[in-house]
């Protein structure tokens, strides 16, 4: 008999890759929100002091070390006719929205300072470790989507060139409303926060709705029918129409409303087309094999061992780690950098911000469509060599010197852009890897890990900015009262961790990429191994 050149092919429809996409705005917009306001939110706004803010936000991340992996098997054993990952997607949306929300709320509990800093310690904690939560329960079972929807290497890579384009374009929608909504209540920092955190959270509740009811677990049952597809597609139209005409008529007034209609009806008219255009994909009807759904669970000890034996996903979760740690550190320190020592005002940040995520969204698909011919690894090198440039440029800059200032930007939406691709599409490849080794599919172990470097990262940047800030004597403002002017050893801690630091984690990610063993011949051989193996076991 003669072996198949190259595995079956499992494209997807665009509406299914559009659907996906929208799911990682939600996840996207919330953190993005996140790691550029959140700590200066706390120290400018609630008025806490930088190394227990910083101290909040490392104490809600630990707290994923325990439930990311457990999520992540929990994902991986859960039987519902609906598949593995869409049932945790759909019931974690209402309690991620509203526990999103509450982290931008400053109740006063004391009227003595000391005290309610304490209180404020407290809450901001709890509403930490809850979202954290919720943020797991919807985001990892997502992005253990992938695996379910395709094998095919190249589309796996189109797949998350359209997950990252959402990612990007909410990052950036997120700083266009936050620009507009300082502009519109430029002296009331209470209020900016609270309509920020509640304006989030509607359109990242809408998006996880539509990605969960769209899409489709291969060899399941999908929660719509294709009727109820049809009627609810028709349905967002018509919400899309007023939604619509609702912006038009608030023109006149201050353009942050009009913005928000008229998004939310262009996110809902997208949406319902991607209801209405639904086409049934072949490979996604076909049912699991008894194997796949019978076998006996493996112990959780074992899946980890299991999992950190798997060399290339060491490689990844380097690769990933000192990628996303940059992104977070730069992000964190961007807002302090922007305000204290270019001396610029508060609504100027959004825009440096944007020209970074404007420039990673623009470039992601030529970065997938570049490592198509080049390689993944080589466009990583790429990217991140440029963003290493960048980050030099950074340090040496002087106030006033602001078009050098987005020059330098521009240079690091190149490496994000790679950042945020090459090392998720090489999730998938490793997971294989372990299928043929093991004889089971375990994707919520691997992107449990995943997701919880993530918020590593995140907790460790935040942490490490906060601590900078206070141990070189960082001001926080007093609410109510005007910003205080900061000491020297202040600005050079700003200085000091977006440029060195992050500069530091990159080349330790260049140097991991360049060991990464999985190519795509070496893909392809793991698919048709597998593909062998499927029809012994028919």
């Amino acid at each position: 008999m003669t072996q198949p050149l190259h595995p079956p092919s499992e494209k997807l429809n665009l509406s299914t890759k559009i659907a996906f996409g929208a799911g990682d705005i939600g996840p996207a917009l919330t953190a993005n929100v996140l790691v550029f306001f959140l700590l200066y939110f706390f120290t400018q706004v609630a008025g806490l002091p930088p190394g227990l803010a910083g101290s909040i936000l490392m104490i809600g991340k630990i707290s994923d070390a325990i439930n990311d992996p457990i999520v992540g098997v929990l994902s991986d054993r859960t039987r519902h006719p609906w598949g593995r990952r869409l049932p945790w997607m759909l019931g974690g949306i209402v309690p991620f929205v509203f526990v999103f929300f509450g982290q931008w709320l400053v109740p006063q509990l004391s009227e003595i300072d000391q005290v309610n800093d304490w209180f404020l310690f407290g809450y901001y904690i709890v509403m930490g470790i809850l979202f954290n939560l919720a943020y797991t329960a919807v985001n990892l079972p997502y992005a253990a989507l992938t695996p379910e929807l395709t094998q095919d290497y190249h589309e796996r890579t189109s797949l998350n060139s359209f997950r990252f384009s959402f990612s990007i374009g909410s990052s950036i929608f997120s700083l266009i409303v936050a620009r507009l909504i300082f502009q519109a209540y430029p002296d009331d920092p209470l209020k900016q926060y609270s309509l920020l955190g509640l304006v989030c959270s509607v359109f990242a509740g809408l998006a996880l709705l539509w990605c969960t009811l769209r899409l489709q677990e291969k060899g399941r049952s999908p929660i719509l029918n294709p009727r109820q597809r049809q009627r609810l597609g028709q349905g967002l139209w018509g919400m899309a129409g007023v939604s619509g005409l609702a912006g038009l008529g608030l023109l006149q007034g201050p353009i942050l409303w009009p913005f928000l209609f008229i998004s939310g009806a262009l996110l809902l008219a997208v949406a319902g087309w991607t209801f209405v255009r639904s086409v049934p994909e072949p490979h996604l009807t076909v049912p699991l094999a008894e194997q796949t759904d019978l076998a006996a669970p493996i112990p959780f000890r074992e899946q980890l061992k299991i999992a950190f034996s798997n060399k290339p996903f060491l490689f990844v979760i380097g690769i990933y780690l000192a990628s996303w740690l940059a992104i977070q550190l730069t992000a964190s320190i961007l807002p302090y950098f922007v305000i204290n020592w270019m001396g610029l005002p508060d609504a100027m940040f959004p825009n440096v911000a944007l020209a970074v995520q404007g420039t990673a969204l623009v470039l992601l698909f030529v970065a997938s469509a570049l490592s198509q011919h080049l390689g993944k690894k080589t466009v990583y090198f790429g990217g991140v060599f440029l963003w290493i440039i960048a980050q030099v440029g950074l340090f040496f800059l002087q106030p006033g010197q602001i078009g050098l200032m987005f020059a330098c930007a521009i240079l690091a939406g190149c490496g994000v852009s790679v950042s945020y691709l090459i090392p998720w599409s090489m999730v998938p490849d490793v997971i294989e890897l372990d299928e043929l080794t093991t004889g089971q599919r375990r994707e919520g172990v691997f992107y449990g890990f995943m997701v919880l470097l993530q918020k590593i990262g995140l907790a460790i940047s935040l942490f490490l900015v906060g601590q900078a800030l206070a141990w070189a004597g960082f001001v926080e403002s007093i609410p109510g009262q005007a910003p205080p002017v900061q000491p020297d050893s202040a600005l050079l801690a700003i200085r000091f961790a977006i440029a060195p630091l992050p500069t530091i984690t990159l080349i330790i990610g260049l140097v991991l990429a360049y060991f990464y063993p999985i190519t795509q011949q070496y893909h392809e051989e793991i698919r048709l191994k597998l593909a062998e193996r499927r029809v012994d076991q028919a």
